[in-house]
């Protein structure tokens, strides 16, 4: 009796086990056959894993059919192991120097790929609360996809850094996205009580999960490695990643931030590259799951019956993300080029955009078509990824090339006085200076948004009111209204301008060691550009809490007027230091007769200016001989030569036709990272010299 009931349990359990097998073996199989294609014409394997997930999926006539929901099960194992491989490039000290400069770029960037996706979805005609989400699951790219395109296509270490940066500050900005999105959805109101709780559950959760880590994760790796037995580390660490990866889950977080943080705790303990070659095979089998279930999603049915809004969105995407991570990135002191590569390399939407759709389809905020648009969005944009990666650098290089010479001055410039901003320390007597002027810029932004939603709603029919006193028509009372409220709103606009220019001024006090007259060119221009980005980083999330409220037509006419607005002080300042550099010939002549800045001399300060490196030419050079156009400083190094000492006192203001000869000392400006890399490329010997 016992074995009688016993055996139909096991029949059915060797059965799921025979299917369970038979899906893997599919995937695997139709993976391999697509990617040894894809490797023999020399194309990413992230689209053969695509063009597999179409053939194994439910979506396409063939008669090879995978489980979708055991793909998916397994899909999941993939994007825990490849957030944990990535992990260990970023140890937590990295993480922390990347974090100002990641955070800067994200709320940038993300403020306005939610604005771009909310007036792309009410051009479409879906409902306000369609196109909040829309905006949402635009504004986060994806890490896994990254991951593996960067494993395909190398890029440098900078952009690489970069880009991850801002990956993992958007994956934690999902976070605050969906506890907002959910509220939404459920018909409750968004408070500044339920953004601030939901902000600080994240930061206790990442300072308890990292600091309690921090003290046990390292030192148990340390110790299981010199055991000396690989597959005792391996089973180790990959259930330390696992581990925090379902800790993170139960605290309601992503399973991929939990692995990501499990890699960064043991790239602490010092021996990141011997566990990422154990656990390579594992991330590559379950990486190639991953992708081939995003295929297998992709239904070209209804693919066939949204193109309209998926060219939209696709557009919306890949131009959007370029622009706001671009833009961003120039802003805060990376370089054109850089900047170029990571907006380039960011230029899709991933799984977390799956979960965002999810969770709007679930709380019947959306249709169910934006969850199929999200799927075939993040397939499309997944299979562009490889090829924008590739792409990056010639498309960089090109633009880069063609900058006018003034902007590529003031763009070194302002790369060197941004990097001097960050590594200077706060003293205490600078907290009032900088803390001051945020408040007040912060509480600005809050009441000017606060005025123009209250005047949008108009929960008093003010307007109705005004139409009735003064026999108005509605229209004519409306314009009335809203005049009303931008007199209202020029206190806090005006507040806002004057403490960001403090705010400019006190940062900008810190690119110099000694600060040069308030009217000198490099000030003001330093300034006018702190201030304008300062105004940006308040304005453009005002903008996408805002746009709700208001015509799309308002908040694109905002966004043209700002554009304009940079292009206004950013033509002028390269002006102004264009001649200021013809102006300061004088100053860098007495520098180099002096003892403190000679041929091989360190860096000095030039007043009005800021840090010139000098460095000299020698006889087997390669670049002796040649134009600077020719050579191109700027786009191969990020550096610009601002003048050129030749003997005991001629300087010369270099053009691009000016021949470079041994013994010339050239003065570099822009980033440490720019200039070591002109001295590099200075320093390379010609062909044939010993």
């Amino acid at each position: 009796m016992r074995y009688g009931l016993r055996c139909p349990d096991a029949t059915v359990q060797v059965l799921a086990s025979h299917t369970f097998l038979e899906d893997l073996a599919m995937v695997l199989c139709v993976a391999a056959i697509t990617t040894i294609i894809f490797q023999k014409i020399r194309q990413p394997v992230v689209v053969g894993y695509l063009i597999a997930g179409l053939i194994v999926g439910p979506n396409l006539p063939i008669p090879l059919l995978a489980d979708s929901d055991r793909i998916r099960t397994l899909s999941e194992l993939g994007v825990i192991l490849l957030m944990f491989a990535l992990g260990l490039e970023f140890s937590v000290r990295k993480l922390i120097r990347l974090g100002p400069t990641s955070g800067f770029i994200t709320a940038l960037q993300v403020s306005f790929m939610i604005w771009l996706g909310y007036v792309c979805g009410r051009a479409l005609g879906w409902t306000p609360l369609e196109s909040i989400f829309t905006g949402a699951l635009l504004s986060i790219s994806s890490t896994t996809i990254v991951a593996k395109a960067y494993e395909e296509t190398p890029v440098s270490e900078r952009v690489r850094e970069l880009v991850f940066g801002v990956l993992l500050a958007e994956d934690l900005t999902a976070v605050v996205e969906l506890a907002i999105l959910t509220t939404l959805a459920s018909g409750a109101s968004v408070s500044a009580s339920l953004m601030t709780v939901t902000i600080a559950r994240l930061i206790l959760f990442l300072v308890a999960f990292v600091g309690i880590g921090f003290m046990v994760v390292p030192p148990f790796v340390r110790l299981v490695v010199r055991m000396g037995r690989p597959e005792t580390t391996l089973v180790a660490v990959v259930g330390i990643c696992f581990a925090f990866a379902v800790l993170a889950e139960h605290a309601g977080y992503s399973v991929a931030l939990g692995a990501f943080l499990a890699g960064s705790l043991v790239a602490e303990s010092g021996q990141a590259a011997q566990i990422e070659h154990l656990v390579a095979p594992l991330r590559d089998i379950f990486g190639a799951v991953f992708f081939v279930s995003v295929g297998m999603m992709i239904d070209p049915a209804l693919v066939e019956q949204h193109w309209p809004a998926l060219i939209v969105l696709t557009a919306a995407v890949i131009g959007g993300k370029i622009f706001g991570v671009t833009f961003a990135s120039v802003l805060s002191g990376v370089g054109a080029k850089t900047s170029i590569e990571a907006g380039m390399s960011l230029a899709q939407i991933g799984e977390f955009s799956f979960i965002i759709a999810g969770a709007g389809l679930k709380t019947g905020a959306t249709r169910d078509f934006l969850y199929t648009l999200a799927v075939a969005l993040s397939a499309i944009t997944t299979f562009l990824t490889p090829y924008m990666i590739r792409s990056s650098i010639p498309v960089a290089e090109f633009v880069s090339e063609r900058l006018p010479p003034p902007l590529k001055v003031l763009e070194a410039l302002y790369d060197s006085w941004f990097e001097r901003i960050r590594n200077a320390g706060q003293p205490a007597r600078d907290a009032n200076s900088i803390g001051r002027p945020i408040a007040a810029i912060v509480s600005s932004a809050v009441l000017i948004g606060a005025i123009l939603i209250v005047n949008e709603l108009d929960p008093l029919d003010v307007t109705s009111m005004v139409a009735s006193l003064e026999h108005l028509s509605y229209f004519t009372a409306g314009l009335y209204v809203d005049l009303f409220a931008l007199l209202l709103c020029a206190a806090p606009a005006a507040a806002m301008y004057f403490a960001s220019r403090r705010l400019a001024t006190a940062l900008a006090s810190r690119a110099f060691a000694e600060l040069p007259p308030r009217g000198a060119s490099a000030v003001k221009a330093l300034i006018e550009l702190l201030q304008i980005t300062i105004l940006l980083v308040a304005a453009v999330p005002l903008l996408a809490i805002v746009q709700p409220f208001m015509e799309p037509v308002e908040g694109i006419g905002i966004i043209v007027i700002t554009i304009a607005l940079m292009i206004v002080v950013v033509t002028r300042s390269a002006r102004q230091m264009q001649g200021q550099i013809r102006n300061a010939a004088r100053l860098i002549a007495t520098a180099l007769r002096g003892t403190r800045a000679g041929a091989e001399g360190e860096s000095y300060e030039v007043p009005g200016i800021g840090m010139i490196t000098p460095v000299s030419l020698r006889a087997y050079s390669d670049s002796v001989g040649r134009s600077l156009a020719e050579l191109d400083l700027h786009t191969n190094s990020g550096a610009v030569v601002v003048a050129i000492g030749r003997g005991d006192a001629e300087v010369v203001v270099p053009t691009g036709e000016e021949i470079l000869r041994s013994g010339d000392i050239l003065e570099l400006v822009g980033s440490s990272a720019a200039v070591a890399a002109a001295r590099r490329l200075l320093d390379t010997p010609r062909r044939g010299s010993a």
